[in-house]
């Protein structure tokens, strides 16, 4: 891990460094000099590991990269600019009380989002808080509901709604009494975790979570409880790491009378208020504790703003961040967490509410309007694509794989994909809130009452399908039916097979159609 400090006065002398860290100094007033005689002992290094040759070769190229830039002075931000390609969006921090006022349209403080530490300490705190959160990886999982083992002694109803909740109705008691516990332990992990559990509650009741430490290396020996209150969860638990801990065994308590439905038990590496899964990462849910996740790079804050939806992911966090920052302009990574791998980005008015409120944010943040966007995803994030295209009217839609009628998914699974995607199942019962004829026809009626509120007069929508794709058949074939005598320009490239079958061949027509859009719609050539 490599951090640049900038300020009038090194913490060199003031730091225990760990052995993979490496601290670099440079005064406020020096940053190009400074810059320049990195780069050159960079090449030198480089030089020294080449073989001796007599022939030419050419000069290396030696790009600087930070894990993270600490601003511990106030500082120019024109005097910053040559740092743009060194560091990546949310890693350009500065410490609490400082005041930055000279922020320019298309300076590094907009293009790196200048954030403000969220702890005030001293040097040797700081640099330890920044070295445990700005670890590369992203990952997240959940303890599921199908891995619940529910208490024997409870009197009450215990009933399942597929893999979607855990139903308990009845009598609690007057005091808390344990519900089910976990069976499969929550392991420990060299960084901190967020723990975010889904729950529904009728009647008069409450609920606790108990999160039991067992020390390392034993089976038997556990540390004192962690208790947590309903207060305690209205935001992510952050679970700090702790070398001493091997696992949590966590189990679910019960007071009062009525109903308690249980989703899963979300959990992920923790950057402790720095972001998400990913710095700058972000999250949002409705009252039924469901969650939309998303990440929005500035980019060089140029159009278009290139939103990207997430195919069904099983691990939790973001995809498609490399794709999406190799066209060089604004993106947004959005991901669904919930479910196994993810609900079709629909759900409650609310949560549809805030995932539109996320991309009109974006955009007002870098001042464009909604057809300087182009909107994308595959297989799943399809759905996502389409069904919010027509609250903005983008430039352009790229998907492959395409999803319209999730209802027919479903109704599929038990002659065209059996004992395959039974998931899509507790998509329809979360949506519509059942499983019958009538909740298929609704799901399906969903997405094209939403589809149908729009004429998209100039959009242009690039769609890549799967001839016989066994998940919806007739989605691009609907979609064409739709938009045929709208104002939208329509291109399509079908591909021989099922739906997974030539995932490799959609991908790379996604990725020249969205260049032929960058290119087309906003000169831009160097993609």
């Amino acid at each position: 891990m490599k951090i640049l400090q900038i300020g009038d006065h090194s913490w060199n002398a003031d730091l225990d460094l760990p052995d993979d860290l490496e601290w670099l100094y440079c005064p406020s007033h020096e940053v190009d000099s400074f810059l320049a005689d990195l780069r050159q002992t960079e090449l030198e290094k480089l030089l020294a590991k080449q073989a001796p040759s007599q022939d030419t070769v050419e000069m290396p190229t030696v790009r600087l990269h930070f894990d993270g830039i600490l601003l511990t002075s106030e500082v120019a931000e024109s005097s910053l600019e040559g740092l743009v390609d060194t560091v990546e969006a949310y890693a350009l921090f500065h410490l609490p009380g400082l005041t930055f006022t000279s922020f320019n349209r298309f300076g590094i403080f907009k293009r790196k989002v200048l954030t403000e530490l969220p702890v005030e300490a001293g040097p040797q705190e700081t640099m330890q808080f920044l070295y445990l959160n700005l670890f590369e990886s992203q990952y997240g999982a959940k303890l599921k509901i199908p891995d619940i083992d529910p208490n024997p002694n409870f009197d009450g109803q215990v009933y399942y709604e597929g893999h979607v909740a855990a139903c308990f109705e009845g009598n609690f008691g007057e005091d808390y009494q344990s519900l089910f516990t976990y069976r499969y332990n929550l392991s420990s992990f060299p960084v901190s975790l967020e723990l975010w559990q889904e729950y529904i509650k009728e009647g008069d009741c409450q609920i606790e979570i108990e999160i039991v430490p067992f020390v390392r290396g034993s089976l038997y020996e556990m540390l004192p409880p962690i208790r947590l209150r309903e207060d305690d969860m209205v935001e992510p638990y952050v679970l700090e790491a702790n070398e001493t801990v091997g696992f949590y065994a966590v189990t679910i308590f019960a007071k009062g009378q009525g109903l308690l439905k249980f989703g899963p038990m979300h959990w992920r590496y923790s950057r402790m208020g720095l972001g998400r899964f990913v710095l700058g990462g972000q999250r949002f849910n409705d009252q039924k504790r469901q969650e939309l996740i998303y990440y929005f790079n500035p980019g060089d804050l140029k159009p278009p703003l290139n939103v990207y939806f997430s195919g069904f992911r099983a691990a939790e966090g973001f995809e498609g961040f490399f794709m999406m920052k190799s066209f060089k302009a604004p993106f947004i990574l959005i991901g669904d967490p919930r479910l196994e791998g993810g609900g079709f980005y629909s759900g409650s008015q609310e949560l549809e509410d805030q995932m539109r409120r996320a991309i009109k944010d974006s955009l007002d943040y870098l001042g464009f309007d909604s057809h300087q966007m182009i909107l994308s995803g595959l297989s799943m994030g399809t759905y996502g694509a389409l069904y919010y295209a027509s609250d903005f009217n983008p430039y352009g839609v790229v998907i492959g794989k395409p999803f319209a009628n999730v209802g027919d998914v479903a109704l599929g699974m038990k002659l065209k994909r059996p004992y395959e995607f039974e998931t899509i199942g507790d998509v329809l019962r979360n949506i519509e809130g059942g499983i019958d004829q009538g909740s298929v026809e609704r799901l399906n009626q969903r997405f094209w009452d939403r589809f149908d509120q729009s004429e998209f007069p100039s959009t242009k929508f690039a769609i890549a399908y799967m001839e016989q794709d066994d998940y919806d058949g007739t989605a691009t074939e609907k979609l064409l039916e739709n938009l045929s005598d709208k104002g939208a320009h329509i291109y399509t490239k079908g591909y021989e097979g099922r739906h997974n079958d030539n995932s490799p061949a959609i991908n790379r027509w996604f990725k020249r159609q969205y260049r032929n859009m960058l290119k087309e719609g906003f000169d831009r050539h160097d993609n």
